[in-house]
């Protein structure tokens, strides 16, 4: 019985049927021309100081002026991650709108993915076009939509290389090498995500010869198949990066980049069971940190500043308590507890803590009766249940790869809507494949109420709490931003009117106080500074906050300063990782003191402190 026969709607089902022929047939060109529109209205809304289209958009102009990836400068991601910018920003220059635009493709993409795989694993036209609008609306944080890309593209051809059967051998081999690809490019862009998906095709590659009556010998053969493609498509997809990693001398970087993230997840996992962070992460597996080529100017400062009489300038303005939320930052937070869904002064604050652990019964309620229908499957040879069961697994374990970044490294908004993306997606394939096996057997109607009361509690929280942020990539930041700000690197962005002022004011005085070439530090980490100043840092790594190791910043800082005589200092005293220690001010303290010392105070705006070297610019007494 094919499965979108099983519902039917009205007395002849003719009217909606023709719907129904239209959506399986345009669902995907529906999909797209709606977020074209969706996307378009709010494209160049909003400007994020410290979220991740600064650091993808410096970092892929340092490997355009030929910086090598992890030698010369730290990545975090893979080079997959930071290629495809550089690639556009030689096209069209760095150009913050190009890039923007970049990313809303990627959601498109995305979106239309998602279209096809509930099409595939329901048969429905109404519910593929109706599920894969989800992800277009709520399509996660902007700027690393990477993620919801690379696990609806893997889920699409898993579930087309080994859970569906193709219509001829050769046809299932291409879906297999196609799937061998995508596997290859995951671990180019996130190591960790690669290797979830590595497991999940392994997995599957095991499974492929079961379950089929009499073709047990022919599926083997083709399951070696799977795995040889898969093994031939990493290896091909990942030579050119090799040749050039090679060429330049990063190599034992570059490879020693697979196995150094263990050492990561190890970290984290003792974080989240002890509460007691190692005194030092581990260290990723990089030779050591050269320095940046100082300009002309730097190169005859001495190794030290000898710090002067501090100034007469005036104070910078006392930072004012912020309240506990969820922020938009990247390193680790705590979780919230069941004691903030209690204290919560709103039910939309209590909403949050609901979102952050519903998943987890959600996907405990896909899994187990899906992976239990499995084994009555393959022990009966029942090989459409086999399909149904395998199609819910996939789709439910895609999704979850996605799940331990969001659930025990950054448990906010931002990340989480990341991970949402695949898994709306993963929850109504489910609860289509719960009402197709309660029509069958009428003793599943338990588990599928029971599953529908979680996802659908689920799916409305999540999109009453995070639709109206921006945070998590939607339309909520158009509102109210009506005054263009124009600014270096195509930055042409729509703000509100005293957020505009503050920056426009913030960029005229980096403008009038430095040059091109000067160098320019920010601290927390908020490279799109860098990015809409054109003025470069000279940072190693961009991402710098109480995470980093703080015994030694104080020093190391000072020892940098004094060689690369930064022009201008930023500082952001916002709670970046949510709690008071977090801030600048508190876990920096005597850097903090030093530069208000030594360095002159042109203001603060819109939160960031603007310091400039004192020779730079001379204080305007009251």
């Amino acid at each position: 019985m094919q499965l979108e026969k099983i519902f039917r709607f009205g007395k002849d089902g003719r009217p909606l049927a023709l719907a129904e022929d239209f959506l399986r047939k345009w669902g995907a060109l529906v999909v797209a021309v709606f977020a074209l529109f969706y996307y378009g209205s709010y494209y160049r809304s909003g400007l994020n100081l410290g979220g991740e289209g600064g650091t993808v958009a410096v970092v892929a102009m340092r490997l355009m002026e030929g910086q090598r990836p992890m030698v010369d400068t730290f990545l975090g991601y893979n080079v997959m991650w930071f290629y495809p910018v550089a690639a556009l920003f030689e096209v069209t220059g760095p150009n913050y709108v190009a890039l923007r635009i970049f990313f809303f493709a990627i959601c498109t993409l995305t979106g239309v993915m998602a279209f096809y795989v509930v099409r595939r694993v329901t048969g429905s036209g109404w519910f593929a076009t109706l599920a894969a609008l989800g992800p277009v609306l709520i399509p996660g944080m902007i700027f690393r939509n990477y993620m919801g890309f690379l696990a609806m593209l893997n889920m699409l051809l898993l579930l087309q290389a080994y859970v569906f059967e193709q219509r001829s051998v050769r046809g299932q081999r291409g879906w297999m090498a196609a799937a061998g690809a995508a596997l290859g490019l995951t671990f180019l862009v996130r190591i960790d995500l690669g290797t979830f998906f590595a497991v999940i095709t392994l997995g599957l590659i095991v499974l492929y010869p079961l379950g089929k009556r009499g073709e047990f010998a022919i599926r083997l053969r083709q399951a070696v198949w799977g795995l040889v493609l898969a093994v031939v498509m990493f290896l091909a997809t990942h030579a050119p990066f090799y040749a050039d990693a090679v060429r330049r001398g990063y190599e034992e970087a570059f490879v020693g980049q697979y196995t150094g993230w263990i050492g990561l997840v190890r970290y984290l996992a003792v974080l989240e069971l002890t509460k007691k962070p190692e005194p030092v992460p581990p260290p990723a597996p990089v030779v050591e940190k050269p320095a940046p080529t100082p300009t002309p100017e730097v190169q005859a400062t001495p190794e030290e500043i000898k710090p002067p009489e501090p100034l007469p300038v005036p104070s910078p303005p006392a930072v004012e308590e912020t309240k506990k939320r969820d922020v938009e930052s990247e390193d680790y937070l705590q979780k919230r507890s069941w004691g903030d869904f209690f204290q919560g002064k709103s039910f939309y604050d209590r909403a949050f803590v609901i979102i952050t652990y519903l998943p987890v019964p959600s996907a405990l309620l896909i899994v187990i009766p899906a992976a239990l229908v499995l084994l009555v499957a393959l022990a009966r040879r029942n090989f459409l249940l086999r399909t149904e069961a395998l199609a819910v697994l996939v789709t439910a374990g895609s999704a979850l790869t996605l799940f331990p970044q969001y659930f025990f490294f950054r448990p906010d908004t931002p990340h989480l809507s990341e991970f949402m993306v695949p898994f709306l997606i993963a929850m109504a394939c489910a609860l289509w494949m719960a009402v197709v096996w309660t029509r069958r057997r009428r003793a599943a109607a338990v588990w599928c109420a029971v599953l529908m009361l979680f996802c659908v509690a689920d799916i409305g929280l999540y999109f009453y709490h995070s639709y109206p942020k921006e945070s998590a990539g939607t339309i909520a930041a158009r509102r109210k931003r009506k005054s263009e700000l124009v600014a270096q690197n195509g930055v042409r962005v729509w703000l509100r009117s005293s957020e505009r002022d503050a920056l426009q004011q913030f960029c005229d005085l980096v403008a009038r106080h430095t040059k091109p070439g000067d160098y320019l530090v920010t601290y927390p980490y908020a490279p799109t500074v860098n990015f809409m100043t054109d003025r470069p840092s000279f940072e190693y790594n961009l991402y710098v906050d109480n995470a980093y190791n703080v015994s030694t910043f104080h020093e190391d800082t000072l020892r940098e300063f004094g060689k690369y005589r930064p022009a201008a200092i930023v500082i952001d005293n916002r709670d970046i990782n949510q709690t008071e220690d977090s801030r600048f001010k508190n876990w920096a303290a005597p850097t903090y003191a030093w530069i208000k010392a030594n360095y002159a105070y042109a203001g603060t705006f819109r939160r960031q402190e603007l310091y400039f070297r004192p020779d730079l610019y001379t204080p305007t007494t009251p």
